[in-house]
């Protein structure tokens, strides 16, 4: 049977996966050994030079075996594990690594999204968590960005992270799925994961977990954060305020609640052609296609952009 670690990418569906898949009470066959906040000490903000395999398999090791002697699939699931999104995914090959020296016989899940709806998540996300910069500023980085992580449009060329999957795993090993299968045919979806590890996956009754705040909102909120939001993205504002994260959040449902769908609408369309126009064309057509050439899946008909067949 053996254990799946589901590595993300972020945006594609894991908190709705993580709350009503994996868990044992779901009766989908799962059990979820550990999610982020348990995984990402051990393998994510590890001491590079401390991290020992044997060590960070340990600290799960009960677990799994108590999934297994219950015929259940054990699952970790962070979707960290695919890099920091807003950080470039400077660790994902490091992240890699590691699991691949710790469960060297795990089968690995990998969700994708198109490219210009993935820009888009990530920017509202990364407002969310307190960030600040325009979507344009987002996107380009920081003055001096050779300097710091940050952001990069080569962290959505999926190829380069599921090619070295396969071959730490192999390919066999490693499945992966686009977002937009989970969307609009979610028991497909289900389907293949369950035939991938052996488990009767479309038993789950799948439900959405973080519904989206609207561009118009998040726009608002952006500004504020800059004055009073404390976080990883903007670390001295000049009035950081306890607690101010949650408020702003809860002010942003609030409007979405009563703003009009036709005035929120005209925003979300603003994003789409700025996202758009930032991974449109063929800037990513030549990663899908390599996608397509690993995987087999027919991501052109799911709306990506993918060079000719056989074009490397």
């Amino acid at each position: 049977m053996g254990t799946l670690l589901h590595i993300g990418y972020h945006k594609t569906g894991t908190a709705s996966l993580q709350n009503f898949v994996f868990p044992t009470k779901a009766g989908a066959g799962f059990s979820l050994v550990a999610g982020g906040k348990r995984i990402r000490p051990a393998f994510v903000e590890v001491n590079p030079y401390e991290f020992d395999p044997d060590a960070a398999r340990a600290g799960f090791e009960p677990s799994i075996r108590e999934a297994e002697s219950r015929d259940l699939v054990p699952v970790l699931s962070a979707e960290r594990l695919s890099g920091n999104p807003h950080f470039g995914g400077y660790d994902s090959k490091l992240i890699a690594d590691r699991l691949a020296a710790a469960f060297p016989d795990a089968r690995v899940l990998v969700a994708i999204r198109e490219q210009a709806g993935m820009l888009i998540s990530l920017y509202k996300q990364y407002v969310k968590r307190g960030g600040a910069a325009s979507f344009r500023q987002y996107v380009a980085g920081p003055p001096g960005a050779g300097q710091v992580p940050r952001f990069r449009l080569d962290f959505l060329e999926y190829h380069r992270l599921v090619a070295h999957y396969q071959s730490l795993f192999g390919g066999e090993n490693v499945l992966v799925l686009p977002y937009e299968i989970l969307r609009t045919r979610p028991e497909a979806f289900l389907d293949r994961i369950g035939a991938f590890v052996g488990a009767p996956a479309t038993e789950a009754d799948l439900r959405w977990k973080n519904a989206s705040l609207s561009a118009l909102s998040l726009s608002l909120k952006r500004h504020a954060n800059r004055w009073v939001v404390r976080s990883a993205f903007n670390p001295a504002p000049p009035l950081a305020v306890d607690e101010s994260n949650k408020d702003l959040l809860r002010l942003c449902d609030a409007l979405d609640a009563r703003v009009p769908d036709a005035l929120r609408s005209r925003q979300e369309r603003r994003w789409r052609r700025f996202a758009e126009a930032e991974v449109g064309g063929d800037r990513y057509a030549r990663s899908n296609a390599l996608t397509v050439g690993l995987t087999g899946l027919d991501l052109r008909a799911l709306g990506y952009t993918c060079a000719p067949t056989g074009t490397d």
